[in-house]
């Protein structure tokens, strides 16, 4: 099926910080109760739509033991997330970018919050399922000069990207990622058009997250009136035009990278949009553009 390998359509040269990708926001959520879940699949049925980037984000109990994290809330045992990551990497040949990290802390009204992490279970975790030796890159040099053909040559299926280099085999390369609570809590026809601002601002040699989903917030334009599946119904219906705004400047094109959000899997929607960047990008095999074109429906 296209969607588990869409990635050996792109070309060899092409390079990873310039491949247009899904991506999903507070990847491993699924099972939360509303206020928390960003995403209805798991890693594995997400890999199935599409996705290349996961935001895998951690926190440990008093007793060490690593869960999910979506700020206070606590979900799935982190070893089902990371048994999900290892199906995807026994059977893909593609290539996953991995932000992974210990939840940030957070400040919501008065109320200072933080949480607390396990790097030694974290890397015993990925040393136990993720087979690092053989498909964690690493000592890759400069990211922004790596292309997909040399990923493919080396063998390696991932990078998990840690600033903190907290994990063995984890990365500090940058992963530009823009957020504010005010932007992603703007109503949704503002902010598709304020969030295309980033486009302009942001400069990186690393990877450029670019983030479509709206957070409910207190104190912004949308509040806490809807929980993200209520706010993604909404918002979705903006994603074309957010992709026909990136599409219809080329210095956008260029910067275009990981484009990510929340319900990944609610359909194919979100990946065919994204994935049409890379045929205006000139990175599908020449051999492949027809049946590339097909499958987005483009």
């Amino acid at each position: 099926m296209f969607f588990e390998n869409w990635m050996s359509y792109i070309k060899d040269d092409a390079k990873i910080t310039k491949v247009a990708m899904p991506g999903s926001h507070n990847s491993a959520t699924m099972g939360m109760i509303k206020l928390a879940k960003c995403q209805n699949g798991s890693l594995y049925e997400q890999y199935r739509y599409g996705v290349r980037y996961f935001d895998i984000r951690l926190k440990a109990d008093k007793k060490g033991r690593l869960f999910i994290a979506h700020g206070i809330m606590k979900g799935m045992p982190a070893k089902l997330a990371f048994e999900s990551l290892k199906k995807i990497f026994d059977e893909s040949d593609e290539f996953f970018v991995i932000k992974m990290i210990t939840y940030m802390n957070q400040k919501i009204g008065p109320f200072s919050l933080s949480y607390k992490g396990n790097a030694g279970e974290t890397s015993r975790l990925i040393r136990e399922y993720l087979n690092p030796e053989k498909y964690a890159l690493t000592g890759y040099g400069d990211i922004s000069d790596l292309t997909l053909g040399e990923i493919r040559k080396a063998g390696k299926k991932y990078i998990i990207i840690n600033e903190n280099k907290e994990y063995d085999f984890s990365n500090d390369c940058t992963v530009d990622g823009p957020w504010s609570g005010e932007v992603h809590g703007y109503k949704p026809e503002k902010f598709a058009k304020e969030i295309m601002n980033y486009f302009r601002k942001v400069n990186t040699d690393g990877f450029f997250w670019f983030q479509t989903q709206q957070t409910p917030n207190p104190g912004t334009e949308i509040g806490w009136s809807m929980w993200p599946d209520d706010l993604d119904k909404i918002t979705r219906e903006y994603f074309p035009g957010i992709i026909a705004d990136i599409a219809a400047n080329p210095e956008f094109i260029e910067k275009a990278n990981i484009v990510a959000g929340d319900f990944m899997t609610a359909d194919y929607m979100k990946a065919k949009e994204i994935l049409s960047l890379n045929l205006l990008k000139g990175i599908v095999k020449e051999e492949m553009i027809d049946k590339y074109k097909k499958a987005i429906g483009k």
